[in-house]
C-alpha cells in the first residue's frame, strides 16, 4: 500500500488531499468528509484502507479544513466550485472519464449537490449518512429522544423536552438555540451518533488525528470549529436536497440503522421517490452516524460490490 499527500491549487486556495493506492490505476474514489470541517483521512486509514486494493482513494481536506486549513471566507457554492475543479484535476492526472464519489453526512450533502448538477463526471454516487432536510430531521431527532427518555425513565429529560416544546419545522417554540443543542447533546448520548451497540470508540479519535496530523492539529480544530458554525448554517437555511427528486447516475446510499443525526425513516422517505438509473439503500445493524467506522468491514464490502455491477 502506498501513500501521497500533494497541495494542490483549487480556485486560488491551497488545499491537501491524500492518496492512498496498490495499483494507481484503479477507479478514483474521492471520499468527501463530513463535518463541516471534520476531515476523516485518520479514520480512512484506520477503518477503509481495505478499499485501496480495489481503488484508488482520494482523502480531500477541504478548503478550510485540516490542512487545507485557512483564514478565507467560506461558502458552500465555494466547496461546490472547489469539489468540481479537483474532479476534473482527478480525471485528468489520472486519464479516467469518470470517478466515483463517496459523501458522508456533510459530505453527502456537499456530494449529492455536486452529483445533480455535474453527473457527467461521475461514475457512482455513495451517500453515507444521507442527510435530507434539516425541518423533517428535527422533528424526528425530537420524537427520537422523547421516546428514549420516557424507556429510560430520565424524567429531567422529559421535562425539559416539554419546556421546549415540539418543533416547528426547524424551529422551537422557545428557546430555540438551546433546544437544538440539547437535542444534539441527548441524541449523542442515546446512541443516535455511534450506536450503543457499536465497538467504535470516540475517546480514540483525538489520538488518531493527533498521529496524522501532528504539528497542524491546532489548525484541524480551529478549521472544525469555524466550518461547522460557518457552513452548516449556511446549509440549514434552505432545503437544497429534499427538492432533488432525480439523479442520473448510479446511486448507493447507506446508513446505520441507529442513525438519528441524519434519521434512517426520512432518508429513506425521500430515497423511496428518488428517481435513479439504478439505486439502492442499504441499512447496517449495529451502527448509528458514524456507519462507514462503526461497521467498517460491512461498508468496504458495500462499497467493493458496486464494482462488480
Amino acid at each position: 500500500m502506498k501513500t501521497l499527500t500533494e497541495s494542490i491549487n483549487i480556485n486560488n486556495s491551497k488545499q491537501n488531499i491524500l492518496t492512498i493506492y496498490s495499483n494507481i490505476d484503479n477507479p478514483i474514489l474521492l471520499i468527501v468528509h463530513g463535518g463541516a470541517g471534520s476531515p476523516d483521512r485518520p479514520l480512512v486509514l484506520k477503518h477503509n484502507i481495505e478499499l485501496a486494493n480495489y481503488y484508488t482513494l482520494i482523502c480531500w481536506d477541504q478548503r478550510g479544513s485540516g490542512l487545507s486549513y485557512s483564514k478565507d471566507e467560506l461558502s458552500i457554492d465555494m466547496l461546490l466550485n472547489d469539489l468540481k475543479s479537483l474532479v476534473e484535476y482527478l480525471i485528468r492526472k489520472y486519464n479516467q472519464d469518470k470517478i466515483y464519489i463517496a459523501g458522508h453526512s456533510w459530505g453527502a450533502y456537499l456530494g449529492l449537490r455536486f452529483v445533480s448538477m455535474y453527473p457527467k463526471n461521475v461514475k457512482y454516487y455513495i451517500g453515507t449518512s444521507q442527510g435530507v432536510s434539516s425541518l423533517v430531521d428535527e422533528i424526528y431527532k425530537y420524537n427520537f429522544v422523547k421516546k428514549e427518555a420516557v424507556k429510560r425513565n430520565d424524567s429531567k429529560v422529559v421535562l425539559q423536552l416539554n419546556n421546549f416544546g415540539e418543533p416547528k419545522g426547524y424551529t422551537y417554540q422557545t428557546q430555540d438555540r438551546e433546544a437544538k443543542n440539547f437535542i444534539s447533546k441527548m441524541v449523542h448520548k442515546y446512541g443516535g451518533y455511534i450506536s450503543n451497540n457499536s465497538s467504535l470508540n470516540p475517546n480514540s479519535f483525538f489520538l488518531l488525528y493527533l498521529k496524522c496530523y501532528k504539528n497542524n492539529i491546532i489548525d484541524v480544530l480551529k478549521g472544525m470549529l469555524k466550518s461547522s458554525s460557518v457552513l452548516n448554517k449556511e446549509m440549514n437555511k434552505e432545503d437544497k436536497i429534499s427538492c432533488i427528486t432525480s439523479i442520473e447516475v448510479p446511486v448507493l446510499l447507506i446508513s446505520g440503522e441507529d442513525d438519528y443525526v441524519c434519521p434512517v425513516e426520512a432518508t429513506q422517505d425521500w430515497f423511496d421517490k428518488l428517481s435513479a438509473p439504478s439505486k439502492r439503500f442499504e441499512k447496517i445493524k449495529n451502527a448509528a452516524h458514524m456507519v462507514n467506522f462503526e461497521q467498517p468491514k460491512e461498508w468496504n464490502k458495500l462499497l467493493i460490490s458496486i464494482l462488480e455491477l
